[in-house]
């Protein structure tokens, strides 16, 4: 027998399996996710502990520059990278087939039958235009990718082949990211941020534009994690979101509603209504005024009063403090005027 049988090539062919194929790759690489992290990222790919834990813990199909930036910083052979490429894209076909025969209209159901007509009084439905399927976007930074993990290869002393160096990504976040993530910005860095903070809790639109929404998450994510509070993503923001656990879980707007008509039985209402106007309900709530001041919560407290009563941001973001603070200062003001809030259209 020869050695092709008694040890067959792996195959994979539905996501699940694709994916098993890969948490077995990486085991016997017999690296940790961070040496993987370190390792991809020194071959000009990001791939935090965090991504590379999801990918490997799913059974959907991960992205291909994922497994290429996994592939490569394992030292997987240039052939074996290929052949698992050329896999995934198998498997990726066969389920874009499956949606598309999915969604596919249903069969007319009108009588076939010439001279037949429709019921009176009921328009008869055209049959839909087959679709054309646009073609699939080339990836246009898979073969520079694949040649920087084919080409120059050194041996490392634990004897794992790694990339030298590697392409630069059109559409991945790699080396050529800024060193700072800041409002404005606009592209697959940004994306990949707002991905992050999406995975640790904290929701935001997953654009890859770099609006106030990132910009009040990023500020969110630095209070509660002690850091310097700046909206700037910076290369300790993104360690940081790589490797830290996820925020505390948000109050849903079920529960504010509820400790809102605790805290304020004389106006329960209007204790809902001033706090849905200045944040949305939304505890994590962060703004950044034309002067550069923020205003924290459900209830919008500026810096200079969270300085007056000794606070913090992270304690702010606290719905419950939040909640109990309002009440304090709706007390001595006999009512809600303190706050100025027109509520949106």
């Amino acid at each position: 027998m020869d050695d092709a049988a008694r040890d067959p090539v792996p195959q994979a062919v539905t996501a699940g399996e694709y994916v098993a194929l890969l948490r077995d790759a990486r085991r016997r690489s017999g690296l940790t996710y961070r040496d993987i992290a370190r390792r991809a990222s020194a071959a000009g790919h990001w791939l935090p502990p965090s991504t590379l834990a999801t990918m490997l813990g799913r059974t959907t199909l991960p992205r291909e520059r994922t497994v290429v930036a996994m592939l490569a910083a394992i030292g997987t052979p240039a052939g074996e990278v290929e052949r698992l490429l050329g896999m995934r894209r198998d498997i990726e076909a066969r389920l874009d087939e499956r949606d598309r025969c999915e969604t596919q209209p249903a069969r007319d159901t009108a009588d076939p039958r010439p001279g037949v007509d429709p019921a009176p009084g009921v328009d008869p439905v055209p049959p839909e235009p087959p679709r054309s399927r646009a073609p699939r976007p080339v990836r246009r930074w898979l073969r520079p990718a694949l040649l920087a993990v084919v080409g120059v290869l050194t041996v490392g002393t634990t004897g794992v082949l790694l990339p030298k160096a590697v392409a630069t990504v059109d559409d991945a976040p790699t080396a050529d990211c800024p060193l700072v993530l800041r409002q404005g910005m606009y592209g697959p860095c940004v994306l990949d941020l707002q991905e992050h903070l999406v995975a640790g809790g904290l929701a935001v639109p997953v654009d890859g534009w770099f609006g106030p929404d990132t910009t009040s998450r990023v500020i969110a994510f630095q209070a509660m994690g002690g850091m310097p509070v700046s909206g700037i993503a910076d290369g300790r923001v993104l360690d940081e979101l790589a490797d830290a656990p996820p925020v505390p879980p948000t109050w849903s707007e079920e529960r504010i509603g509820k400790y809102l008509r605790l805290v304020f039985p004389e106006d329960p209402g209007g204790a809902v209504r001033v706090a849905r106007c200045l944040s949305g309900l939304d505890p994590y709530r962060v703004e950044v005024v034309a002067d550069g001041s923020r205003r924290w919560g459900l209830f919008q407290f500026s810096d200079t009063e969270l300085s007056r009563l000794g606070v913090d941001g992270r304690t702010a973001l606290d719905p419950g403090w939040n909640i109990r603070a309002a009440r304090d200062v709706w007390s001595r003001a006999g009512g809600f005027g303190h706050w100025r809030c027109a509520p949106s259209p």
